[in-house]
């Protein structure tokens, strides 16, 4: 980039908290558990047919068979030490130090207290994360400031050693299957692979689960590395597409709505100092899991302040609030998955519940419509503006006057919608919190 860099202010911050769960909690988890089995059932088995496609005997089969349990190591103590810290959590009821700052943070409901630049608040955890991207179930924590390395270390050695593993399992299963023909036919120095009824199906059953894993995970470590070279996560990405959409101009906006839009100026992400910078932030060192900073202030491009973001957030939800509408529900709604099918199959195959769940509402009911997607309506009841959730728009009077003025998240993509799981939005202003 050409433009220079602010470093980050010397100003007091708060200490990131590891949380109330402890390490007991967070390991004998579903997630965790379902993880580290997975990795064990895949390491064992591979480690057995490893042992006999290529013996430690030889030079070639002991370096496979060391690489191999390495990629193991490797995973398994990523995993672990990203459960282990953790983004880092703001402190209830924080502050910042110079009270006029306030007025440019948000407030967290649940929380009790300031938001610090670039977090947000996890559901899941009910704290509020450093520089917070999403809340990952297979180490039942969310992924952030301080376990983000670890994360997107974790990720690229399950990708490596499940590669690993299909080549490993691939071979010893060709060998196994053709055993007959090598011996009528070989010369002899081919693997000899003994395989039972019971490893046979362990076999077959490790391909799959190393194929998917790598499958799934390349594109999740390939995502995470896109954020990282812009200096961002999952959930900032999103806030960054909704400050560009609301500095667009449409054909029917009215004269007010262009003014406020001429007032907001260009945008200018503050945190992207440089695709080299950006790595240097998250990977301090190949043996160094830490990344950069603490937490709360950080470097911005010139130009910008440590409140720049949180500005503009504190205006998105302004104008969210701005355009929402309220609107009736004309039928019943079971709030379920399968209950959206009887509107059609292309209402059932678009639901945005990755983006939140699903809400039920009943006939003749109000509710509080702040923005819509394919053939959806995401909104509250006044009486319960935590409860959220979306519901077709085919129940409401929305489809009978077709101006549904409610924000458009069509720009959003599959990898912002996972960052979005486990965030609330249980967020004030100051003046509002004094207004409560």
């Amino acid at each position: 980039m050409g433009c220079g860099i602010t470093e980050a202010p010397d100003w007091p911050a708060p200490s990131a908290e590891v949380g109330e769960k402890t390490v007991f909690k967070r390991m004998f988890h579903f997630g965790t558990i379902f993880a580290f089995s997975t990795i064990t059932m895949i390491g064992a088995v591979s480690t057995f047919f490893a042992l006999q496609w290529m013996p430690v005997t030889s030079p070639i089969g002991l370096f496979n068979t060391l690489t191999f349990l390495l990629w193991n190591y490797l995973t398994i103590g990523n995993l672990f030490n990203a459960s282990y810290f953790g983004p880092g959590y703001v402190p209830r009821e924080w502050k910042p130090p110079n009270k006029d700052d306030e007025r440019k943070l948000q407030f967290c409901v649940p929380c009790n207290g300031f938001k610090v630049p670039r977090s947000h608040h996890c559901s899941k955890c009910n704290r509020c994360c450093m520089k917070m991207d999403h809340h990952c179930p297979w180490i039942n924590n969310c992924v952030g400031h301080r376990n983000h390395q670890y994360f997107l270390r974790f990720l690229f050695f399950s990708v490596v050693g499940c590669i690993h593993a299909c080549i490993i399992d691939g071979f010893s299963l060709y060998h196994a299957l053709f055993a007959g023909w090598y011996q009528r036919y070989g010369d002899g120095t081919e693997p000899i692979i003994l395989i039972t009824p019971y490893s046979f199906i362990a076999l077959i059953f490790a391909i799959a689960m190393a194929t998917a894993v790598s499958l799934a995970l390349t594109f999740l470590f390939i995502t995470q590395l896109r954020y990282v070279i812009r200096n961002r996560n999952g959930i900032e990405d999103y806030i960054h597409g909704k400050s560009l959409n609301m500095r667009k101009v449409n054909e029917d906006d009215d004269e007010e709505e262009k003014e406020f839009i001429e007032k907001l100026g260009e945008w200018k992400y503050p945190y992207d100092l440089g695709w080299k910078r950006n790595l240097r932030e998250i990977f301090i060192s190949i043996f160094d899991g830490r990344t950069r900073g603490n937490g709360t202030w950080w470097p911005v491009v010139e130009g910008c302040t440590q409140f720049t973001f949180t500005i503009d957030q504190l205006l998105q939800k302004q104008s969210k609030r701005g355009r929402a509408r309220i609107i009736t529900i004309g039928q019943d709604f079971e709030g379920t998955c399968g209950s959206s099918r009887k509107f059609g199959w292309k209402i059932w195959m678009k639901q945005p519940i990755i983006d939140g769940k699903c809400l039920k509402v009943s006939a003749g009911e109000t509710i509080v419509a702040t923005r819509g997607v394919s053939g959806w309506v995401y909104g509250f009841r006044e009486s319960e503006p935590r409860n959220k959730g979306w519901f077709p728009i085919a129940i409401t009077n929305l489809k009978y006057n077709g101006d549904p003025k409610t924000e458009d998240t069509n720009t959003s993509t599959t990898t912002t919608t996972t960052s979005d799981e486990g965030k609330t939005e249980d967020t004030l202003s100051s003046e509002e919190k004094k207004d409560q």
